[in-house]
């Protein structure tokens, strides 16, 4: 799984043959992909053939040490199972819908001083996701960003000009993928004039008041979310699971399910709210770290039992997620995982996935369904994602993953065919994104959803 960069596909032919591509600059020059503008420009001047020569050439260069085998030309020999998607509604509450609307007029804002101006539309997209995840990780965040704008000030006041940018939130605490995703994005995170113009500003006494104003709204907007402590989404969730359970039993399946979320407050809310309807001493988390006191004790646990054997490889981060899917496999009925868990693990003795949080990227979602549908999976998987029937654009994004990419049914899945054909997850992602931030109506939205879904 590349996520279509690339330089990964550099990186890894240069394993099996350092002087394939020669150096990376060379690399670059040849292959590496051009600006959106550079596209349009060469097809204005009808240049499209050439680059389409270009990766015809990089294919056959490749031929030799890259060979890929799709599922579908091996279903004689493997049975792969299939895929059952169940969608899950759920309406939010007249606080929710309100929280989201203040949000998004904040995040439509033309300038910000609590974002940092290199990275607007990567903390706009992680701020949009936090805000579908829960009122808990909403609320922290912006917490992280009023306190930021306090020191602000505060700086401003002792007469140190401070600048944007060597601001930082913090956010890769709530937001687990967050350097993950900035990495994805930095490549090719574009800059207007404007942008550029004002990047390396220094902020004065001048600012102080805007800064305080935007301080007084982010105060509003964090109090209200401290305010809602049921979910609406969260409720909904104990609807899937019983759902889900029932349709893994009739298929034959153990009783296990995966519960992937992007916030690690939210993993939190979920553990408890779970916790209290039933499922106490039945669940597993998986995140990053790993710190919490469950966690630490079941490897402990692990370490005595597997003594002596080459289970145990020495790395304490490799063991210790070893130590937790053994957990799940046998003792545990729910693991709440963040982005954590979608690579590098194999969960197929679990047949039901359930996205809480749905990712804007395919692939990052093709790669969590395939930690259990997979060579070796023995029953059909059962896929559950959230659709909030009160936002236009969630219901849009939903249906383009569904219907376009083909994610959610079939025995292939998408990495098949449609994830190898588009352009870049993170691409996709970004399209997404600048819907959410550019629309404010109902007929903005869809219009430009239909205009997207044209151009796929």
């Amino acid at each position: 799984p590349l996520q279509n960069s690339l330089l990964e596909l550099y990186g890894l032919t240069s394993i099996i043959d350092e002087h394939i591509f020669g150096d990376l600059s060379s690399f670059k020059a040849n292959y590496a992909k051009v600006s959106r503008e550079q596209n349009i420009y060469d097809n204005e001047l009808g240049l499209v053939e050439p680059r389409n020569e270009m990766f015809s050439d990089l294919r056959n260069r490749l031929k030799p040490v890259c060979i890929r085998t799709l599922r579908r030309q091996v279903l004689e020999y493997i049975n792969y199972r299939d895929r059952k998607p169940i969608t899950q509604d759920y309406i939010p509450t007249e606080k929710e819908i309100e929280l989201y609307n203040l949000m998004s007029e904040y995040l439509q804002r033309p300038r910000l001083y609590a974002l940092p101006f290199s990275q607007r539309q990567l903390m706009t997209l992680i701020l949009r996701k936090l805000l579908a995840s829960s009122s808990f990780a909403i609320a922290s965040t912006l917490n992280g960003l009023v306190y930021k704008l306090e020191k602000m000030e505060e700086e401003i006041i002792k007469s140190t000009p401070i600048s944007n940018a060597e601001l930082f939130i913090g956010i890769e605490e709530n937001y687990e993928a967050y350097t993950d995703t900035l990495d994805e994005w930095i490549d090719n995170e574009e800059e207007d004039d404007e942008e550029s113009e004002v990047k390396g500003k220094k902020y004065t006494l001048e600012d102080i008041p805007k800064i305080r104003a935007e301080k007084k709204d982010l105060e509003k907007y964090r109090d209200l979310a401290k305010e809602i402590f049921k979910n609406s989404k969260g409720e909904s969730l104990l609807i899937a699971l019983e759902k889900g359970f029932e349709m893994t039993s009739a298929l034959g399946a153990q009783k296990k399910a995966v519960i992937f979320t992007e916030s690690r407050i939210t993993q939190d809310y979920l553990w408890n709210l779970l916790s209290d309807s039933g499922y106490k001493d039945k669940i597993i988390l998986f995140n990053g770290s790993n710190t919490d006191a469950k966690s630490k004790n079941i490897f402990d646990e692990w370490l005595k039992r597997n003594k002596d054997t080459d289970k145990i490889t020495g790395s304490k981060s490799a063991d210790l997620r070893a130590a937790l899917v053994d957990y799940f496999k046998e003792s545990a009925e729910i693991m709440i995982a963040t982005e954590a868990a979608a690579e590098g693990i194999n969960l197929q003795f679990c047949s039901l996935v359930i996205n809480y949080d749905l990712p804007w990227n395919p692939q990052r979602i093709e790669q969590r369904i395939g930690r259990c549908h997979r060579y070796g999976q023995k029953h059909d998987v059962v896929v559950v994602n959230f659709v909030n029937r009160k936002n236009a654009a969630d219901q849009r994004v939903y249906e383009l993953l569904d219907q376009k990419f083909k994610l959610f049914k079939g025995v292939f899945g998408a990495s098949d065919e449609v994830l190898g054909s588009i352009e870049s997850g993170v691409d996709f992602e970004k399209r997404i994104a600048a819907i959410y931030q550019s629309c404010r109506t109902e007929e903005e939205i869809n219009s430009a959803f239909d205009a997207l879904q044209r151009e796929m």
